[in-house]
């Protein structure tokens, strides 16, 4: 009788201490950007994108850290040791951002490039959403192509695909409605794109 009380007794505790919570990502759920959403205004034919604070965009990336563990016998802390030799080899060079939407917000910001959410809005439909092997292998996170060859940049780091940006494309522009722009210089093939843009935008 005293241990099924006990049993009793624990089973209502473990649920309590054993409890989470999950969020699943669905086919029907959208994939939203992480950072604050700031509206998007139609005034005088042009389309308001003034930036708003760098300050309040959230970080989006997970950083992992490798906790080393103490081995009884020298031969496995040997091996942990060669290991961790590896893993401080290939870290990556802590001058250069990593690839999120705030960091290429910044990027836009810091090389001068107007209209910033329109251009970022150009970034995430251009690689969907920095999935595309253009962006992946090449770095071009803007579709950016040879005119002479036809074939797509390679960048060493995608922040050079943001400063080519400016100077292969923004340089021409001289004012008034930047997506009109856009559309005039024939920035891309798809009759529909400045609407894809728009699009985009809205979930920013």
């Amino acid at each position: 009788m005293r241990n099924t009380i006990l049993i009793v007794f624990m089973l209502t505790l473990m649920p309590v201490a054993a409890s989470a919570q999950f969020y699943t990502i669905t086919k029907e759920s959208k994939i939203m950007p992480p950072f604050v959403r700031d509206t998007i205004e139609y005034v005088d034919n042009k389309w308001n994108t003034e930036a708003g604070s760098i300050n309040s965009l959230a970080k989006d990336t997970l950083n992992l850290t490798v906790v080393g563990q103490e081995n009884s016998n020298r031969k496995s802390r040997n091996s942990d040791k060669s290991t961790s030799q590896k893993l401080s080899e290939i870290k990556p060079d802590k001058k250069l951002p990593e690839l999120t939407i705030p960091n290429l917000y910044e990027e836009i910001l810091r090389n001068g490039i107007r209209h910033p959410k329109i251009v970022l809005a150009q970034a995430i439909l251009e690689t969907g959403w920095f999935r595309s092997a253009v962006c992946r292998n090449k770095h071009n996170l803007f579709g950016l192509t040879n005119p002479r060859t036809g074939k797509y940049y390679e960048f060493g780091h995608w922040t050079e695909s943001v400063r080519a940006y400016y100077t292969k494309v923004q340089y021409r522009y001289k004012g008034g409605n930047y997506l009109l722009w856009l559309d005039e210089i024939g920035y891309a093939e798809d009759p529909g794109y400045i609407r894809s843009v728009i699009r985009v935008l809205k979930q920013l």
